[in-house]
């Protein structure tokens, strides 16, 4: 049926010459209109911040309301691979939902996020996963908080636990060794795949600067950081740890004094290091010096199908089905019955709802910063 004049067409997706109008839509409400009070307007950075998303090659993911040819409403999917210890999983990164101010309160949201899960569903995506400030929206549909995150904190009282950076070769130069770093990568125990133009484009795109660490003309071990935030890494931990050491000299300015601080900043630089929760590698390694360190979340998660996740994940010794809209789980003569954000919880923590299956779950996931939508 063709619309009449005055319809909202979709959830559908956008169509080739829509695509400028889903990136005014989400640089107005995400950008524009989202601008402190008394600060200058924020920069339309949508567009150059998520290339990988809203890009012609990725339009059937770019899920669209529009009236009268202007897009009203929107929403981006962002497929991806992370690789863990149990079995590659397919996510959906969910990236700038937006809605024009005028149609609000019509439910275009909530419809166009119901559209988005069936995407992901039929493209066989295992999760989502979001970053958000409005939790409770997402909750209605069944996403939950969950994932792991490790914060690691340096600064000049604790920087130098780290190793001195002997004999290492540190450069910026990293675009001629981008195969080096991506296959570096690939080793870690939980990491995203990817292309070495993904690659590339990422480290451009979410991270100011890259450095690398080599020995004797090798990679050993590289770091991608934004502002001071360390938001990747790849290589064995004493590299890492050594290379790190470097990089915070490089970014720190001993010159600065108290006094010459801007308003409400810190005087000298504190160094974020975002990392998986693993006892092994370069967080394995801080713990031990006992590097202060939080434990968050890794954003908002959807399980898209609950079985297939488990076959992904190769858990054979868990049984879950179905059950009045819930899912039932057995294991060893135990059972216990979740709803789907209860479910997130027992598969990715970090909370324990109950000890069920507690040596198989919560499991290893980490999707680094800069895949992140």
């Amino acid at each position: 049926m063709t619309p009449q004049p005055d319809e909202i067409e979709g959830p559908r997706s956008c169509g080739p010459y829509e695509l400028a109008g889903v990136l005014d839509l989400a640089n107005l409400v995400l950008r524009t209109l989202n601008t402190p009070e008394g600060r200058p307007a924020r920069w339309p950075s949508i567009g150059f911040d998520y290339p990988h998303v809203f890009h012609p090659g990725n339009l059937e993911n770019i899920r669209v309301f529009v009236r009268r040819g202007r897009v009203v409403c929107s929403v981006g999917i962002c497929p991806g691979i992370v690789r863990t210890p149990r079995g590659d999983l397919s996510v959906g990164g969910i990236c700038a939902l937006a809605t024009h101010p005028e149609y609000r309160g019509r439910g275009l949201g909530t419809r166009i996020m119901e559209d988005a899960h069936r995407k992901m569903r039929a493209d066989g995506h295992h999760i989502g996963l979001l970053s958000t400030l409005i939790q409770d929206f997402y909750r209605k549909l069944g996403w939950e908080s969950g994932g792991r995150q490790r914060v690691f904190m340096f600064d000049r009282g604790n920087i130098g636990l780290l190793p001195e950076p002997e004999g290492l070769e540190v450069t910026e130069d990293w675009r001629p060794r981008i195969e080096e770093l991506n296959r570096l990568r690939l080793r870690e125990p939980v990491t995203s795949i990817r292309d070495s133009d993904r690659f590339r484009l990422l480290m451009e795109r979410r991270t100011n600067r890259v450095f690398v660490g080599a020995r004797e003309g090798s990679v050993v071990a590289y770091a991608g950081i934004s502002g001071a935030t360390v938001q990747e890494y790849a290589g064995a931990r004493e590299e890492v740890a050594c290379l790190l050491r470097a990089v915070f000299d490089r970014l720190d300015d001993p010159r600065v004094s108290t006094s010459q601080r801007p308003p409400g900043q810190r005087a000298t630089i504190e160094m974020r290091i975002l990392a998986p929760e693993l006892g092994e590698g370069l967080p394995g390694l801080l713990m031990e010096m006992g590097v202060p360190h939080s434990l968050g979340y890794l954003g908002m998660i959807r399980i898209l199908d609950p079985e297939r996740l488990f076959r992904a994940l190769q858990i054979r010794e868990i049984q879950i089905v179905p059950s009045d809209g819930r899912w039932r789980l057995s294991y060893r003569g135990a059972a216990c019955t979740l709803d789907e954000r209860e479910l997130v919880k027992m598969v990715f923590g970090p909370e324990r709802l109950t000890r069920f299956a507690a040596d198989l779950l919560p499991m290893l996931f980490y999707q680094w910063a800069s895949d992140r939508v």
